[in-house]
């Protein structure tokens, strides 16, 4: 069943006027290591200065990253969370698995992830169930987008069996463009997803301290996305990245796969995986174009 673009879009704007629940609680998750790592050398270091690793060209934060990482994962617009949501009279249909197809075709990403727009551009839908959006007005993206979200979060649900509250951040605007305080964000493919938190947390922390982090879920959620086969890079503090790949190593991953993920513990290496300042609270996932997007370019 695929619904018409109309339809779909004057549905997802009236869903989308949720506020935050201030007494919920984020879902179990496991304890995790704490240690930093230094980027020149991969030993422990509390120092708190800031990785040397050069900033890839068009995927930072406008202004001192610290602050603005911040400011793009706060609650004020937050929707209520899913295990509040779902506790309410009414809502087990909101648990349904939503399919892929569903999502409408001829949302568009044109243009570079830092010059560009996006061509219909359709609203990641209200799902309490696979995630939460931390702002739906800022939660706009191409078909391939929205699809690929929804692929790789019902697949950490219903297959991984993570139960982690999953705080969506910000995507595009309605119709692409620049976004306060972003460089990129313009096409409506990349995707900014806090780190996963550990369990009894307050939901609106934000985890820039590294034992806050449930890192295992973490990893499991990033595997979810890069099983699609859709992620062309994801950004992530170089010392995150070691807290990150030792679970991507609980999890079984090969340690000569790992290598192909991740930049760690090369500083300035290869990898999917890359260091960005201003990204030690959340992830920045930046999909390719989709195959009916000939209008797309790379970044």
């Amino acid at each position: 069943m695929r619904l018409g673009f109309g339809a779909w879009l004057a549905a997802c704007l009236v869903a989308a006027c949720g506020t935050a629940d201030p007494g919920a609680t984020p879902q179990p998750g496991t304890s995790q290591p704490q240690a930093e790592l230094s980027p020149q050398t991969g030993t422990a270091s509390s120092s708190g200065v800031e990785s040397t690793e050069p900033t890839p060209p068009g995927a930072g934060l406008v202004g001192d990253p610290a602050d603005r990482e911040l400011e793009i994962l706060g609650m004020a617009h937050a929707e209520s969370a899913d295990d509040f949501l779902l506790a309410l009279p009414g809502s087990s249909g909101l648990r349904a698995d939503p399919a892929a197809d569903l999502i409408p075709d001829g949302a568009q990403s044109v243009g570079t992830p830092q010059r560009g727009r996006i061509h219909n551009a359709i609203p990641l839908p209200p799902r309490p169930h696979l995630y939460t959006r931390r702002h739906p007005g800022r939660s706009f993206g191409s078909t391939h987008t929205i699809r690929t979200i929804q692929t790789a979060l019902s697949t950490l649900r219903s297959d991984k069996g993570v139960r982690t509250e999953v705080m969506i951040g910000d995507i595009s605007l309605p119709s692409g463009g620049p976004i306060s305080p972003h460089v990129s964000h313009q096409s409506g493919r990349d995707i900014d997803i806090r780190l996963l938190l550990v369990e009894g947390l307050d939901r609106k922390t934000v985890p820039v301290d590294a034992s806050s982090v449930d890192w295992d879920a973490t990893w499991t959620m990033v595997h979810s996305f890069l099983e699609t086969g859709a992620v062309k890079v994801l950004f992530l503090d170089f010392r995150r990245q070691a807290l990150l790949h030792a679970a991507a190593l609980r999890a079984g991953v090969h340690p000569n796969v790992a290598r192909r993920w991740f930049q760690w513990p090369q500083a300035g290496g290869p990898g999917l995986i890359r260091h960005e300042a201003g990204h030690r609270a959340h992830v920045h996932i930046r999909l390719g174009c989709g195959h009916a997007e000939p209008s797309c370019r790379g970044s």
